[in-house]
């Protein structure tokens, strides 16, 4: 009962606001309205249930989603050994820190012969030559990467450091990591 009640208030209220002299409103004024007009809406979807999905409950909808299932981890990590200690941050609607870096350690995976495609089927590969090429590889994109989210100001000056350390001392190409997420 009291669920009919307030989704019948919100519904009232909406009405009421849209159709109180629309007509005679500067703009401005209209666009303010109609966004509040938005705004009651979305609560009634929250409240009927009608919800747009987001599976690792990141704020950002799936269909806008880079990453629908984030790596989450409280700290960014290259490999099963190497925690760089720093803490994982949001980037953008649905990207942290970490999935930008697993991102990265697939390609190079990739680069490298671990995997035929993204759907993770492993062959067996041993460090050589291009093992070393694609890690430098890495470590430079690593290097753009923590340039850009220092300059963003999402890290600081110390922590670029730990991730470029972390980064040259890591173990990446490695054909056995995927990242905790996947």
């Amino acid at each position: 009962m009291k669920k009919v009640t307030i989704i019948s208030c919100l519904l009232l209220t909406a009405v009421l606001i849209t159709s109180c002299e629309q007509e005679t409103l500067d703009p401005t004024e209209n666009a303010e309205l109609n966004s509040k007009t938005e705004m009651q809406s979305s609560k009634l979807d929250a409240i009927s249930g009608a919800t747009t999905q987001d599976y690792d409950n990141d704020g950002c909808p799936n269909q806008d989603d880079a990453h629908p299932w984030s790596n989450m981890s409280e700290t960014i990590k290259f490999d099963y050994f190497t925690d760089t200690g720093v803490e994982n941050k949001f980037v953008n609607c649905g990207s942290t820190m970490a999935d930008l870096v697993d991102d990265l350690i697939i390609e190079m995976n990739i680069e490298y012969g671990c995997v035929e495609s993204k759907t993770y089927l492993q062959k067996e590969i041993k460090p050589n030559d291009k093992w070393e090429a694609v890690h430098r590889t890495f470590v430079r994109r690593m290097a753009r990467l923590t340039y850009y989210w220092r300059k963003d100001k999402i890290i600081s000056r110390g922590e670029r450091t730990k991730l470029y350390r972390a980064a040259k001392n890591s173990n990446v190409p490695n054909c056995s990591y995927y990242g905790d997420a996947k």
